[in-house]
């Protein structure tokens, strides 16, 4: 007799057995044990399975070992999260064809948080602005404390994995293989960094599946159906990056594209969304302010009514209210642009710390964020 995560785990590997037709299925069985307990006759009665898929259902056994799969996953230190499960992600149970089992290695906890997060794409074939941005945005999410998806590809891809693992914040990458055949081999050590560091590493597919060009676009309806928009750094026409982007549009979610230059073929896929209709983004703001909220942000403070008594007029500064960290960090930024390590280490405090309060500052608009890692102060008159 199976449980419901060795149903779920048989249903995810019988062939042509998509996530769709369980659906249908466990609209009329009720639940996954259901179905592999249902006859070949009457499984074959079903409208959209036929005799072909019935039999392949009815003799599951002797292409599915549930128990040596769960074992298997248990020795890699990998979950199997399935969509009876409570720790299935909210946001990617909305999509059309949500997957039917998540294998997943690191934090089951950083895979629900990714419902306020975002996914960012790019080209594997990178220009040296392409890099920049990819880091200087990924910072930026760090900042403001959401939890970064990809695809753990080369390119863009891991450079966004990188950056936020530098900056010590969440990233998520989903594969296009099983968690037991790391593709590309040359992300083996990131992908480790990325399960130890807080982070997870995701698949819909069995421990020891190989990736084929089938599995990739599956992989991206993942990345975009977990988080709340999609955001494509650096895309050639032809860029795979570009289904994760159509892949989000469909299912309801934003996309944000960053413009390049106009003679760079590198940012034609780009220009192309952005004509469609993506917002242009130049920095990680633009981003937080679409969906409306920074967590952590108060809201801005009103000025003060005009008082003939009052003696002095307040300053920017003094009406926002800062904290006594933000003062500190405002303290320490002259003119001059100043690195964001040397500012953890003055100001004494966490990292997440002063990555937060660095970002309400800037959304203030006292500090603005700079590529590598730099941030400057803004002129008080930026603020009037």
């Amino acid at each position: 007799m199976v449980d419901t995560v060795d149903a779920y785990v048989v249903l995810n590997q019988v062939p042509g057995i998509g996530p769709l037709r369980v659906a249908q299925l466990l609209s009329l069985y009720g639940t996954p044990e259901a179905i592999l307990a249902a006859a070949e006759a009457e499984l074959a009665r079903v409208p959209g399975i036929g005799g072909k898929l019935a039999a392949a259902l009815a003799g599951w056994r002797q292409v599915c070992d549930p128990a040596a799969e769960r074992r298997l996953a248990d020795r890699a230190g990998v979950s199997i999260v399935t969509r009876a499960s409570p720790d299935y992600p909210e946001l990617l149970a909305q999509i059309h064809d949500p997957p039917l089992c998540l294998y997943v290695r690191g934090s089951v906890e950083a895979l629900r948080r990714c419902a306020h997060g975002i996914a960012v794409v790019g080209s594997r074939h990178t220009t040296a602005y392409g890099v920049q941005m990819a880091e200087h945005l990924a910072l930026g999410a760090v900042y403001a404390g959401w939890p970064v998806v990809s695809g753990l590809a080369r390119g863009i891809d891991t450079v966004v994995h990188e950056a936020v693992l530098k900056a010590n914040g969440c990233t998520v990458a989903v594969l296009g293989s099983g968690l037991g055949v790391i593709y590309p081999q040359e992300n083996v050590p990131l992908a480790r960094r990325i399960a130890e560091q807080g982070g997870a590493l995701v698949s819909e597919f069995p421990m020891q599946f190989h990736p084929d060009k089938r599995t990739f676009p599956m992989r991206n309806r993942i990345i975009s159906g977990l988080t709340l928009g999609t955001l494509v750094v650096e895309a050639g026409a032809t860029s795979g990056s570009l289904i994760t982007a159509s892949q989000a549009a469909d299912q309801g979610r934003q996309v944000f594209a960053v413009p390049g230059r106009v003679d760079s073929p590198q940012s034609r896929g780009c220009h192309a969304l952005i004509k469609d209709g993506a917002k242009l983004v130049e920095a990680f703001q633009d981003i937080a302010e679409e969906f409306g909220r920074l967590p952590g942000l108060p809201a801005p403070a009103a000025l003060p009514a005009p008082s003939a008594t009052a003696a002095q007029p307040q300053s920017p500064v003094a009406v926002l209210e800062l904290s006594a960290l933000e003062e500190t960090l405002l303290s320490f930024l002259a003119a001059s642009e100043t690195g964001i390590d040397e500012l953890v280490r003055a100001a004494g405090a966490p990292a997440a710390e002063v990555l937060g309060a660095l970002l309400r500052l800037e959304m203030r608009h006292l500090v603005r964020q700079l590529p590598g890692r730099r941030v400057a102060r803004i002129g008080l008159q930026a603020v009037l």
